[in-house]
């Protein structure tokens, strides 16, 4: 499979008990969605898995990969990438947006300012947030609705309505 087609979705962050459990640490929006994907890949491994729910614990589920059934090897998983095909993915409405698809797309303001280019997405509670790096240093700008303003898909831009010295005091 074209790495290129592959949305990741999730890690394994480590093994659970002795019979060949994982913990798996979600990326999706809604972090149960995970087990809903027919094909999930796993980053080395030519072919899908298949991932059955266990529980959840804490902030990660674990999980119980088919075909492993030693703690020894789930411990192969560990630090692993989780991939979903690009074409599993629902269909966006109007004002969504996949995180991957704006990596390494240049952050502007109103005034045609460069902030700097993508290199995460993140929301840790409060709103969404971009991470932004610019001559070797990065920081974060608010991205929620009342901040953006545009997403050019073809000059792989981002307009925020924010003032450049917000990224300068």
């Amino acid at each position: 499979m074209c790495k290129k087609n592959l949305i990741e979705i999730g890690s394994f962050v480590g093994v659970h008990g002795i019979k060949g459990e994982v913990k798996l640490k979600s990326f999706t929006e809604i972090p149960e969605n995970i087990f809903s994907f027919k094909e999930i890949f796993v980053e080395s491994y030519e072919n899908p898995i298949k991932l059955k729910f266990i529980r959840k614990f804490k902030k990660v589920f674990v999980c119980k990969i088919e075909n492993v059934e030693t703690r020894s090897d789930a411990q192969f998983f560990k630090g692993l990438k989780l991939f979903i095909s690009r074409k599993s993915l629902p269909k966006l409405i109007d004002g969504e947006f996949y995180h991957s698809d704006l990596l390494n797309f240049k952050v502007y303001n109103l005034s045609k300012e460069n902030f700097g280019e993508v290199i995460s997405l993140e929301d840790f509670g409060a709103g969404l947030l971009v991470q932004v790096k610019k001559n070797d240093k990065t920081f974060y700008l608010p991205m929620g609705k009342a901040f953006l303003k545009k997403i050019d898909y073809k000059d792989k831009r981002i307009i925020l309505d924010l003032e450049i010295d917000f990224i300068e005091n």
